[in-house]
């Protein structure tokens, strides 16, 4: 019992200092999200203050479950984190599979493929909307500029003119544009978080044995084979790490749609939640509480549908 106390005693500090880092803004979160708490009310100069004579129930809840941008935040919010997943985790894959081999330069190779994850996400946003994705300035714009003037000396060929004729002229997508600003995050965010990826993957196949593998080449397993049932189940807890980490952070997108759209028929729960923290507080307490909300579920969710379907 003495051994025992003694960690224990040491760890209490942090323990409780961790719960009350925790606790205290949930609790009053959840206090607010019940109360009147509006910041410019010249109506009703009571609710500047967060009294709790200002109780307002399920008031608040009521209130941004019937906002009309509220179900559109949720669907929105799960379109980009479910896009960045797939994208990371796929491209992770391919990429750590690769990289993990002897080659001249690998070192070199590392280095540059982990160096995006270090961008700040400001920065990223700026860069990729524009001088990437801008469609007249960026290299979408220089792009497709390109291959309509290639087009149009095509046309002039004897043969294959009649056919490259018959080609509209190809116009840039502009990505501020409201069906189209969610994909440019969607774009820029998995370009950062790749190396994510790649460094816990790569990190990973490190430790992978390699008896098994050859193994499987003597018994005639190919590398897609191999693959499969060997590499993948061994990255069951790597995939899964990423996984959980990655939806935590994309769920608290926020710079990235701001530089992009300004919210203009791209936002998320924390984009809606900035916007109610303007004035109302007790709303945007009440969107926070169910971003929480969601953010569990997607969780809970996409943890066991990974882990069920590798560890098995």
């Amino acid at each position: 019992m003495a051994n025992r106390t003694l960690p224990r005693i040491l760890q209490t500090p942090a323990v409780v200092l961790l719960l009350i880092w925790m606790l205290v803004p949930l609790s009053m979160t959840l206090y607010f999200s019940f109360i009147r708490y509006v910041l410019n009310s010249l109506r009703r100069p009571e609710w500047t203050t967060p009294s709790l004579s200002n109780w307002r129930g399920f008031g608040n809840y009521e209130y941004v479950w019937k906002a009309k941008d509220f179900g559109f935040a949720i669907s929105n919010s799960v379109l980009i984190v479910g896009s960045i997943l797939i994208i990371t985790v796929i491209l992770g894959l391919a990429i750590a599979v690769l990289i993990n081999r002897n080659f001249p330069g690998r070192g070199i190779v590392r280095v540059l493929l982990i160096s995006p994850f270090f961008v700040m996400p400001a920065v990223n946003a700026v860069l990729w909307i524009n001088m990437i994705l801008d469609p007249v300035l960026g290299l979408q714009g220089l792009a497709v500029g390109g291959l309509n003037n290639l087009i149009d000396g095509l046309r002039d060929f004897p043969v294959l003119g009649s056919f490259f004729s018959l080609w509209p002229e190809i116009e840039p997508i502009s990505f501020r544009a409201t069906q189209t600003s969610a994909y440019a995050v969607i774009m820029m965010v998995a370009w950062q978080w790749t190396p994510f990826a790649v460094l816990i993957f790569m990190t990973s196949l490190q430790s992978e044995d390699e008896s098994q593998k050859e193994a499987a080449t003597l018994d005639g397993a190919g590398a897609w084979s191999q693959f499969i049932n060997l590499t993948v189940p061994h990255l069951a807890r790597p995939i899964a790490i990423v996984v959980m980490i990655q939806s935590i952070f994309h769920l608290s997108l926020y710079a990235e749609i701001e530089i992009v759209s300004r919210g203009n028929g791209n936002k998320n729960l924390p984009y809606l939640i900035g916007e109610f923290t303007s004035n109302n507080i007790g709303a945007a307490s009440a969107t926070g509480i169910f971003a929480v909300i969601l953010a569990n579920i997607i969780a809970i969710f996409l943890l066991r549908m990974v882990g069920k379907s590798l560890m098995d």
